[in-house]
């Protein structure tokens, strides 16, 4: 017969729901044989529950007169199977006496679904759900709180993982990448069935918690994350830590839309990671700050077209003489709503923007104007900028820098660079390589903030920068505390043993000022010779050729 030819599967339910023609191919993946299944009904082969559920109702649709489709899963042995059912009315003579079943197998369409559903909306190294699919889920499961009238509540918690870039540096990105994949597993171990957990991007991580009663599970649920993820991986006999911060935002208090709940916990999360604390739940003074932050990282484009960034001038002192040897540039914002607003406050959040770049070459520029019009009486001194981490490892640096210099006619001896040593530390091999091609233009790099990172005695040698200045955190107690003093006289005679000369920043008493002479250092900037003066008061100094006490 023709219908045993088919790949579909075949059959006659008569309105008794009694089967009375079945294909050949029916019967092979039913494992019987023709007789054993005619005259049996619906319920028999399939179930009770299966045909009361969903096959019933499509056969009694079909009795009525109407064609009706279906996707069902059905189980063949000990396989599962999706299959495409259509039911069609069929007639003997006017009447409807049967319903023709055309079952197609839809297994491998619906294995291609998943799989391509997968690749949409989980990600490839930990096979967590993806930030897609968190904006899907979250906005899904607000709406059902919305709905509910329950007392609990959902919360979200943002988890930033600590010391990744360092492993992936160090170890490599597939170490890097497997540890993530075992930090999402030992988070998914924290959490209930109900809870999701998704990678947000990058190094973080965020986690959906659902009906939870009160904010201390929220917060004894963020410590069982901590607790699972700061336990230590051991690769190649070595301990590697990861850690991590969370920041925690609970619905709705901290946020009526899935928007305003993200940045409520991305808030949280970031004040956890500035401040390397643990936990940090939202509150209403981090929504202040989050919005003054999040204003200033949209004005600081602005700002620079309007002219509201402005420069002042610390001077660098020769200790035996008083004399000015130099003066570090420093950038300052007069905003035009906040008022004066702190480099340390917005430079990270143009880091954050990108905006560093378009700060920098303002920077420069305006240094190289001012170098151009104090040349006449500017003598061998110079003036030092800082430069963000962003823009060191610009590519272009050295031909940008080296075409400001020649379009302002400035000798580049009359320019240094002022970067952080955690910043060369990250890649040393290309720091190197770059401080030399700047020395070979003529422009020194100094080390800034030296000793506030880590392993950094360990760096010095390999750094090829003659200048390193020393941070204010190790001046300030010297006066007082003798292992602060034992401790900056070992990293000062460690500096210059590499011939290296030491400048020390943060200066503000005579009493320093007398035991850094001791110590043999010749180089200071502070407050105690001068506060950082506007440019023409700088200039002033500089006519004057004049020597601060």
């Amino acid at each position: 017969m023709i219908l045993d030819a088919s790949h579909d599967f075949i059959t006659l339910v008569d309105r008794d729901y009694i089967y009375s023609y079945v294909n050949e191919p029916y019967c092979r993946e039913m494992g019987s044989r023709r007789q054993e299944i005619l005259g049996k009904t619906v319920s028999e082969l399939w179930g009770e529950e299966k045909f009361q559920g969903r096959i019933k109702a499509h056969l009694d649709e079909c009795f009525a007169g109407q064609e009706s489709h279906d996707i069902d899963r059905f189980e063949f042995g000990s396989e599962f199977r999706y299959i495409h059912v259509s039911y069609y009315p069929y007639k003997t003579g006017d009447a409807i006496t049967h319903a023709m079943v055309y079952s197609h197998d839809i297994t491998a369409i619906k294995e291609l679904e998943s799989k391509i559903l997968d690749y949409e909306f989980k990600d490839r190294t930990t096979g967590l759900f993806n930030r897609k699919s968190f904006n899907m889920v979250l906005e899904l499961e607000l709406e059902k709180a919305r709905r509910s009238e329950s007392d609990k509540v959902r919360a979200l918690l943002f988890i930033n993982l600590r010391n990744m870039g360092q492993i992936n540096t160090r170890f490599g990105a597939h170490v890097g990448d497997l540890l993530l994949e075992s930090t999402a597993i030992k988070v998914k171990e924290a959490l209930r069935m109900s809870d999701y957990v998704f990678r947000f991007e990058g190094k973080q991580l965020v986690v959906l918690l659902t009906t939870m009663k009160r904010e201390t599970d929220i917060t004894l649920v963020a410590e069982n994350i901590r607790e699972k993820t700061t336990f230590p991986y051991n690769f190649k006999d070595e301990a590697i830590y990861i850690g991590c911060n969370v920041g925690a935002a609970v619905f709705p208090f901290d946020g009526q839309t899935a928007e305003e709940l993200v940045t409520s916990a991305m808030s949280a999360a970031t004040e956890a990671s500035e401040r390397d604390l643990p936990i940090v739940v939202f509150n209403r003074d981090l929504y202040h700050r989050a919005v003054r932050k999040n204003k200033l990282k949209a004005d600081v484009r602005r700002a620079l077209v309007e002219e509201q960034f402005s420069q002042v001038f610390q001077p660098i002192i020769d200790v035996a003489t008083g004399g000015i040897v130099g003066a570090e540039a420093l950038i300052r914002w007069q905003h035009r709503e906040l008022g004066l607003v702190s480099p340390t406050e917005f430079i990270p959040l143009a880091e954050e923007s990108g905006d560093t770049g378009m700060i920098g070459r303002w920077n420069l520029f305006r240094v190289c104007r001012y170098l151009r019009a104090w040349d006449g009486f500017l003598g061998d001194r110079y003036i030092s900028i800082n430069f963000s981490s962003r823009e060191f490892s610009d590519p272009g640096l050295v031909e940008f820098i080296a075409s400001v210099l020649a379009s302002h006619a400035v000798a580049p001896q009359r320019v240094k660079l002022e970067i952080t040593e955690t910043r060369t530390m990250e890649d040393m091999e290309e720091a190197v390589a770059k401080i030399r091609r700047l020395a070979e233009l003529g422009v020194e790099v100094l080390i800034d903030d030296f000793g506030a990172g880590f392993s950094s005695l360990a760096y010095l040698k390999r750094l090829p920068a003659r200048i390193v200045k020393i941070d204010k955190v190790f001046v300030d107690h010297v006066e007082d505390e003798v292992c602060d003093r034992l401790f900056l006289a070992g990293m000062i005679a460690m500096i210059q043993s590499y011939g290296k000369t030491v400048v020390v920043e943060g200066v503000e008493t005579p009493g320093q000022v007398r035991i850094l002479r001791e110590l043999g250092v010749s180089r200071i900037q502070g407050f105690h010779y001068s506060r950082p003066l506007a440019p023409e008061a700088f200039e002033r100094l500089l006519r004057a050729n004049a020597s601060l006490p």
